[in-house]
Protein backbone atom coordinates (compact mmCIF):
# COMPACT_ATOMS: atom_id res chain seq x y z
CA UNK A 1 0.00 0.00 0.00
CA UNK A 2 2.70 2.41 1.18
CA UNK A 3 4.79 1.72 -2.75
CA UNK A 4 1.66 2.40 -4.50
CA UNK A 5 1.36 5.84 -2.69
CA UNK A 6 4.88 6.55 -3.38
CA UNK A 7 5.19 5.24 -6.95
CA UNK A 8 3.56 8.11 -8.92
CA UNK A 9 5.37 10.71 -7.52
CA UNK A 10 9.22 9.07 -8.66
CA UNK A 11 7.27 8.69 -11.99
CA UNK A 12 6.40 12.33 -11.84
CA UNK A 13 10.12 13.20 -10.53
CA UNK A 14 11.81 11.09 -14.01
CA UNK A 15 9.99 12.78 -16.20
CA UNK A 16 10.77 16.16 -15.08
CA UNK A 17 14.19 15.03 -14.99
CA UNK A 18 14.13 14.11 -18.84
CA UNK A 19 11.85 17.11 -20.09
CA UNK A 20 13.76 19.96 -18.81
CA UNK A 21 17.03 19.89 -20.51
CA UNK A 22 14.89 19.56 -23.89
CA UNK A 23 13.19 22.26 -23.00
CA UNK A 24 16.55 24.42 -22.39
CA UNK A 25 17.25 23.70 -25.85
CA UNK A 26 14.55 25.06 -27.12
CA UNK A 27 14.85 28.22 -25.11
CA UNK A 28 15.66 31.38 -26.26
CA UNK A 29 19.85 32.11 -25.29
CA UNK A 30 20.50 35.16 -22.92
CA UNK A 31 23.34 37.68 -24.40
CA UNK A 32 24.53 40.45 -22.03
CA UNK A 33 27.45 42.59 -20.95
CA UNK A 34 28.29 44.13 -17.77
CA UNK A 35 29.13 47.61 -19.04
CA UNK A 36 26.31 48.04 -22.36
CA UNK A 37 26.77 52.05 -22.26
CA UNK A 38 30.28 53.60 -22.78
CA UNK A 39 32.00 56.93 -23.39
CA UNK A 40 35.16 57.34 -25.36
CA UNK A 41 37.35 59.39 -27.47
CA UNK A 42 37.56 59.29 -31.17
CA UNK A 43 40.09 56.59 -32.66
CA UNK A 44 39.47 54.16 -29.15
CA UNK A 45 39.38 50.74 -29.57
CA UNK A 46 36.92 48.85 -27.39
CA UNK A 47 36.25 45.30 -26.14
CA UNK A 48 33.15 44.66 -24.37
CA UNK A 49 33.14 41.08 -22.50
CA UNK A 50 30.19 39.13 -23.95
CA UNK A 51 28.15 35.97 -21.39
CA UNK A 52 25.60 33.85 -23.67
CA UNK A 53 23.75 31.53 -21.37
CA UNK A 54 19.96 30.43 -20.68
CA UNK A 55 19.82 27.73 -23.53
CA UNK A 56 21.91 24.37 -24.31
CA UNK A 57 23.52 23.85 -27.37
CA UNK A 58 24.56 25.47 -30.53
CA UNK A 59 24.03 29.75 -30.32
CA UNK A 60 24.84 31.49 -33.49
CA UNK A 61 26.15 35.36 -32.89
CA UNK A 62 26.65 37.93 -35.16
CA UNK A 63 26.66 41.54 -35.26
CA UNK A 64 23.40 42.63 -36.11
CA UNK A 65 23.87 46.35 -36.82
CA UNK A 66 27.31 49.07 -36.55
CA UNK A 67 27.71 52.01 -37.75
CA UNK A 68 28.85 53.15 -40.74
CA UNK A 69 33.23 52.79 -41.01
CA UNK A 70 32.98 51.25 -37.51
CA UNK A 71 34.60 47.79 -37.15
CA UNK A 72 33.07 45.46 -34.98
CA UNK A 73 34.08 41.58 -34.38
CA UNK A 74 33.22 38.56 -32.21
CA UNK A 75 36.08 36.82 -30.67
CA UNK A 76 36.67 33.85 -28.33
CA UNK A 77 39.88 32.53 -26.87
CA UNK A 78 41.33 34.88 -29.79
CA UNK A 79 40.02 33.55 -32.80
CA UNK A 80 37.08 35.42 -35.20
CA UNK A 81 34.05 33.60 -34.07
CA UNK A 82 30.15 33.14 -35.39
CA UNK A 83 28.92 30.94 -32.66
CA UNK A 84 29.05 29.13 -29.72
CA UNK A 85 28.00 26.25 -27.88
CA UNK A 86 26.47 25.77 -24.41
CA UNK A 87 26.74 23.32 -22.52
CA UNK A 88 23.28 22.29 -19.88
CA UNK A 89 23.29 24.51 -17.41
CA UNK A 90 26.72 26.68 -18.25
CA UNK A 91 27.43 30.11 -20.09
CA UNK A 92 29.65 31.04 -22.20
CA UNK A 93 32.21 33.98 -22.42
CA UNK A 94 33.11 36.14 -25.61
CA UNK A 95 34.31 39.17 -26.47
CA UNK A 96 32.97 42.08 -29.16
CA UNK A 97 35.83 44.04 -30.63
CA UNK A 98 35.20 47.64 -31.70
CA UNK A 99 37.00 49.86 -33.51
CA UNK A 100 35.65 53.51 -33.16
CA UNK A 101 36.85 55.58 -36.69
CA UNK A 102 39.60 58.33 -35.64
CA UNK A 103 37.71 60.81 -37.61
CA UNK A 104 33.75 60.14 -35.99
CA UNK A 105 32.04 63.15 -34.62
CA UNK A 106 31.08 63.45 -31.15
CA UNK A 107 27.60 61.62 -30.44
CA UNK A 108 26.11 58.38 -29.44
CA UNK A 109 25.96 55.32 -31.65
CA UNK A 110 24.83 51.62 -31.40
CA UNK A 111 26.10 48.55 -32.19
CA UNK A 112 23.58 45.42 -32.19
CA UNK A 113 24.64 42.10 -31.53
CA UNK A 114 22.35 39.00 -31.79
CA UNK A 115 22.58 35.86 -30.09
CA UNK A 116 20.28 32.84 -32.49
CA UNK A 117 19.51 29.35 -31.41
CA UNK A 118 16.73 27.03 -32.04
CA UNK A 119 14.58 28.24 -29.42
CA UNK A 120 14.66 31.90 -30.29
CA UNK A 121 16.88 35.21 -30.50
CA UNK A 122 18.67 37.34 -28.32
CA UNK A 123 19.73 41.09 -28.82
CA UNK A 124 21.56 43.39 -26.99
CA UNK A 125 22.00 47.08 -27.95
CA UNK A 126 25.71 48.71 -26.80
CA UNK A 127 25.67 52.29 -26.57
CA UNK A 128 28.92 53.88 -27.46
CA UNK A 129 29.29 57.73 -26.68
CA UNK A 130 32.00 59.33 -28.40
CA UNK A 131 33.24 62.56 -26.93
CA UNK A 132 36.57 64.14 -27.99
CA UNK A 133 37.20 65.38 -24.37
CA UNK A 134 36.47 62.19 -22.80
CA UNK A 135 38.65 60.38 -20.20
CA UNK A 136 39.28 56.57 -20.66
CA UNK A 137 41.69 56.67 -23.88
CA UNK A 138 45.38 55.97 -22.84
CA UNK A 139 47.45 58.88 -24.58
CA UNK A 140 50.97 59.52 -25.25
CA UNK A 141 51.47 63.76 -25.18
CA UNK A 142 54.72 64.95 -26.47
CA UNK A 143 56.44 68.35 -25.40
CA UNK A 144 57.96 69.53 -28.72
CA UNK A 145 56.65 67.13 -31.16
CA UNK A 146 59.00 68.57 -34.37
CA UNK A 147 62.51 69.10 -34.26
CA UNK A 148 65.22 70.04 -36.98
CA UNK A 149 68.60 70.06 -37.49
CA UNK A 150 71.64 68.54 -39.23
CA UNK A 151 71.58 65.02 -40.13
CA UNK A 152 74.39 64.00 -38.09
CA UNK A 153 72.34 65.29 -34.66
CA UNK A 154 70.69 62.96 -32.39
CA UNK A 155 67.01 63.98 -31.66
CA UNK A 156 65.53 63.96 -28.18
CA UNK A 157 61.82 64.26 -27.53
CA UNK A 158 60.46 64.54 -23.74
CA UNK A 159 56.81 62.18 -24.03
CA UNK A 160 54.18 61.74 -20.98
CA UNK A 161 52.24 57.91 -21.22
CA UNK A 162 48.96 58.50 -19.13
CA UNK A 163 46.91 55.56 -18.17
CA UNK A 164 43.24 56.88 -18.57
CA UNK A 165 41.86 53.28 -18.27
CA UNK A 166 40.90 52.95 -14.96
CA UNK A 167 42.81 50.00 -14.18
CA UNK A 168 46.50 49.31 -13.85
CA UNK A 169 48.03 48.41 -17.52
CA UNK A 170 51.01 47.10 -19.03
CA UNK A 171 51.90 48.69 -22.59
CA UNK A 172 54.65 47.67 -24.87
CA UNK A 173 56.05 50.18 -26.76
CA UNK A 174 56.59 50.85 -30.46
CA UNK A 175 57.84 52.86 -33.01
CA UNK A 176 56.99 52.79 -36.41
CA UNK A 177 60.21 54.90 -38.72
CA UNK A 178 61.60 55.16 -41.85
CA UNK A 179 64.01 52.43 -43.30
CA UNK A 180 67.28 53.17 -41.12
CA UNK A 181 66.09 55.57 -38.39
CA UNK A 182 67.06 54.44 -34.41
CA UNK A 183 64.53 55.00 -32.02
CA UNK A 184 65.04 54.32 -28.09
CA UNK A 185 62.93 54.73 -25.17
CA UNK A 186 64.24 55.29 -21.84
CA UNK A 187 62.12 56.98 -18.19
CA UNK A 188 62.89 60.08 -18.20
CA UNK A 189 66.73 61.24 -16.67
CA UNK A 190 67.60 57.25 -16.54
CA UNK A 191 69.82 55.52 -18.54
CA UNK A 192 68.44 52.03 -19.22
CA UNK A 193 66.33 51.72 -22.70
CA UNK A 194 62.94 50.39 -22.03
CA UNK A 195 60.66 48.18 -24.07
CA UNK A 196 57.86 48.25 -22.06
CA UNK A 197 56.54 49.55 -18.70
CA UNK A 198 53.84 49.10 -16.30
CA UNK A 199 51.51 52.46 -15.09
CA UNK A 200 48.75 52.30 -11.90
CA UNK A 201 45.30 53.78 -13.43
CA UNK A 202 45.34 57.50 -13.96
CA UNK A 203 49.44 57.15 -13.70
CA UNK A 204 51.76 59.19 -15.95
CA UNK A 205 55.23 58.19 -16.65
CA UNK A 206 57.83 60.97 -18.91
CA UNK A 207 59.48 59.20 -21.41
CA UNK A 208 62.95 60.20 -23.50
CA UNK A 209 62.86 59.56 -26.83
CA UNK A 210 65.75 59.69 -29.03
CA UNK A 211 65.44 59.15 -32.76
CA UNK A 212 68.93 58.99 -34.66
CA UNK A 213 68.84 59.24 -38.53
CA UNK A 214 70.46 57.14 -41.12
CA UNK A 215 74.01 58.18 -42.35
CA UNK A 216 73.70 60.12 -45.44
CA UNK A 217 69.56 60.83 -45.04
CA UNK A 218 68.40 63.33 -47.34
CA UNK A 219 67.32 66.90 -46.12
CA UNK A 220 63.73 66.68 -46.05
CA UNK A 221 60.75 66.37 -43.29
CA UNK A 222 60.81 62.74 -41.80
CA UNK A 223 57.47 61.49 -39.20
CA UNK A 224 58.02 58.68 -36.73
CA UNK A 225 55.54 57.42 -34.93
CA UNK A 226 55.51 56.29 -31.20
CA UNK A 227 53.06 53.89 -29.68
CA UNK A 228 52.31 52.41 -26.16
CA UNK A 229 50.16 48.99 -26.73
CA UNK A 230 48.47 47.45 -24.25
CA UNK A 231 46.11 44.64 -25.07
CA UNK A 232 43.97 46.09 -27.95
CA UNK A 233 44.55 50.11 -27.28
CA UNK A 234 46.88 52.08 -28.16
CA UNK A 235 48.47 55.12 -27.44
CA UNK A 236 50.17 56.81 -30.21
CA UNK A 237 51.95 60.05 -30.88
CA UNK A 238 54.05 61.26 -34.01
CA UNK A 239 57.15 62.82 -34.14
CA UNK A 240 58.45 65.19 -36.79
CA UNK A 241 62.35 65.39 -37.46
CA UNK A 242 63.16 68.26 -40.20
CA UNK A 243 66.63 67.49 -41.88
CA UNK A 244 68.12 70.75 -42.92
CA UNK A 245 71.18 68.63 -44.44
CA UNK A 246 74.47 70.19 -45.21
CA UNK A 247 76.07 71.45 -48.47
CA UNK A 248 79.16 70.10 -49.74
CA UNK A 249 81.03 70.03 -53.52
CA UNK A 250 83.04 68.38 -55.18
CA UNK A 251 85.07 69.28 -58.20
CA UNK A 252 87.75 67.09 -59.75
CA UNK A 253 88.48 65.31 -63.33
CA UNK A 254 87.54 62.11 -64.13
CA UNK A 255 90.89 60.44 -63.38
CA UNK A 256 91.89 62.92 -60.73
CA UNK A 257 94.68 64.40 -62.77
CA UNK A 258 94.51 68.29 -62.83
CA UNK A 259 97.04 69.02 -65.97
CA UNK A 260 96.11 69.55 -69.38
CA UNK A 261 97.95 70.22 -72.50
CA UNK A 262 96.83 72.61 -74.95
CA UNK A 263 98.33 74.70 -77.76
CA UNK A 264 98.97 78.73 -77.84
CA UNK A 265 95.86 79.83 -79.70
CA UNK A 266 93.85 76.77 -80.27
CA UNK A 267 90.75 76.06 -78.18
CA UNK A 268 91.34 72.44 -75.49
CA UNK A 269 88.83 70.91 -73.61
CA UNK A 270 89.61 69.14 -70.33
CA UNK A 271 85.82 67.50 -68.59
CA UNK A 272 85.67 67.37 -65.18
CA UNK A 273 83.05 66.38 -62.60
CA UNK A 274 80.97 67.61 -59.57
CA UNK A 275 79.17 65.48 -57.19
CA UNK A 276 77.47 66.67 -54.83
CA UNK A 277 78.35 65.18 -51.14
CA UNK A 278 75.75 66.57 -48.71
CA UNK A 279 72.45 65.49 -47.66
CA UNK A 280 70.71 68.28 -49.22
CA UNK A 281 70.12 69.07 -52.99
CA UNK A 282 72.35 71.76 -54.90
CA UNK A 283 70.45 74.28 -56.93
CA UNK A 284 71.96 76.70 -59.93
CA UNK A 285 75.37 75.83 -60.20
CA UNK A 286 77.34 78.15 -62.61
CA UNK A 287 81.17 78.00 -64.05
CA UNK A 288 83.88 80.56 -63.62
CA UNK A 289 87.62 80.49 -64.46
CA UNK A 290 90.93 82.24 -63.49
CA UNK A 291 93.09 82.28 -66.69
CA UNK A 292 96.28 84.57 -67.77
CA UNK A 293 95.66 87.49 -69.43
CA UNK A 294 94.57 87.23 -72.60
CA UNK A 295 93.05 83.30 -72.19
CA UNK A 296 89.66 82.26 -72.55
CA UNK A 297 87.81 79.46 -70.81
CA UNK A 298 84.32 78.46 -71.52
CA UNK A 299 81.93 75.88 -69.93
CA UNK A 300 79.18 73.03 -71.76
CA UNK A 301 76.93 73.25 -70.68
CA UNK A 302 77.07 76.88 -69.00
CA UNK A 303 74.96 76.08 -65.82
CA UNK A 304 73.31 73.16 -64.02
CA UNK A 305 69.81 73.89 -62.36
CA UNK A 306 70.14 70.94 -59.75
CA UNK A 307 72.60 68.26 -58.49
CA UNK A 308 70.77 65.89 -56.27
CA UNK A 309 72.25 64.68 -53.24
CA UNK A 310 74.65 61.77 -54.01
CA UNK A 311 74.84 62.58 -58.07
CA UNK A 312 77.30 63.64 -60.10
CA UNK A 313 77.12 65.91 -63.33
CA UNK A 314 79.75 65.79 -65.99
CA UNK A 315 80.83 69.20 -67.20
CA UNK A 316 83.65 70.41 -69.90
CA UNK A 317 86.15 73.49 -69.57
CA UNK A 318 87.23 74.77 -73.06
CA UNK A 319 90.61 76.65 -72.37
CA UNK A 320 92.36 79.21 -75.43
CA UNK A 321 95.80 80.03 -74.61
CA UNK A 322 96.69 83.57 -76.00
CA UNK A 323 98.31 83.06 -79.77
CA UNK A 324 101.15 84.58 -78.31
CA UNK A 325 101.71 82.44 -75.22
CA UNK A 326 104.93 81.13 -74.73
CA UNK A 327 105.51 77.09 -74.13
CA UNK A 328 105.21 76.44 -70.60
CA UNK A 329 103.41 75.41 -67.53
CA UNK A 330 99.99 77.70 -66.27
CA UNK A 331 97.59 77.35 -63.71
CA UNK A 332 94.03 77.80 -64.49
CA UNK A 333 91.38 77.94 -61.69
CA UNK A 334 88.19 76.31 -61.92
CA UNK A 335 85.38 77.49 -59.70
CA UNK A 336 81.57 75.41 -59.59
CA UNK A 337 79.32 77.66 -57.40
CA UNK A 338 76.05 77.00 -56.15
CA UNK A 339 73.39 79.38 -54.35
CA UNK A 340 74.57 77.12 -51.13
CA UNK A 341 77.91 76.75 -51.25
CA UNK A 342 81.03 76.48 -54.34
CA UNK A 343 84.55 74.65 -54.63
CA UNK A 344 87.10 75.60 -56.96
CA UNK A 345 89.87 73.79 -58.34
CA UNK A 346 93.53 74.26 -59.95
CA UNK A 347 94.35 72.83 -63.59
CA UNK A 348 98.24 72.85 -64.57
CA UNK A 349 98.06 73.59 -68.33
CA UNK A 350 101.09 73.07 -70.51
CA UNK A 351 101.29 75.25 -73.76
CA UNK A 352 102.80 73.95 -76.43
CA UNK A 353 103.81 76.48 -79.45
CA UNK A 354 102.11 75.66 -82.93
CA UNK A 355 104.08 73.56 -85.05
CA UNK A 356 103.73 76.19 -87.96
CA UNK A 357 106.17 78.71 -86.10
CA UNK A 358 108.48 76.15 -86.24
CA UNK A 359 108.53 75.58 -90.05
CA UNK A 360 108.93 79.40 -90.18
CA UNK A 361 111.92 79.21 -88.08
CA UNK A 362 113.44 76.81 -90.48
CA UNK A 363 112.25 78.79 -92.92
CA UNK A 364 114.43 82.04 -91.76
CA UNK A 365 117.27 79.83 -90.53
CA UNK A 366 117.35 78.42 -94.36
CA UNK A 367 117.21 81.60 -95.72
CA UNK A 368 119.62 83.22 -93.85
CA UNK A 369 122.10 81.28 -94.64
CA UNK A 370 121.45 80.94 -97.98
CA UNK A 371 121.75 84.68 -97.91
CA UNK A 372 125.37 84.25 -96.03
CA UNK A 373 126.35 81.50 -98.75
CA UNK A 374 125.31 83.91 -101.56
CA UNK A 375 126.87 87.07 -100.37
CA UNK A 376 130.49 85.25 -99.63
CA UNK A 377 130.35 83.90 -103.31
CA UNK A 378 129.04 87.29 -104.56
CA UNK A 379 131.72 89.20 -102.65
CA UNK A 380 134.14 86.75 -101.12
CA UNK A 381 136.61 86.53 -104.31
CA UNK A 382 137.11 90.39 -104.60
Amino acid sequence: MYKRWYLPYILLLSLLVTILPVCDVYAAPVISTDYPGVIVQPGANLTFPLTISGVSGKVSLGVSSVPKGWDAQIFGDGRLINAVFVKPNSEVDAELHVKVPQDVADGKYTIGVMARSAGGNSLIDIDITVNGGAVGSDEIEVQYPSLSGPDTATYNFRATLTNNSGRSRSYNLGVDAPQGWQVTFKPAYQSDQIASLSLDAGKSQDLDISVDPPDNVKAGKYTITVAAISGQDVAKANLEVVITGNYKMKVSTQDERLNADVTAGHKGSVTFTIKNEGSADLHGITFSSEAPQNWSVTFAPESIDLIPAGETRQVTAFITPDSRAIAGDYMVGITASAKETSESMDIRTTVHTSTLWGLVGVVIVVAVVGWVMWTFRKYGRR
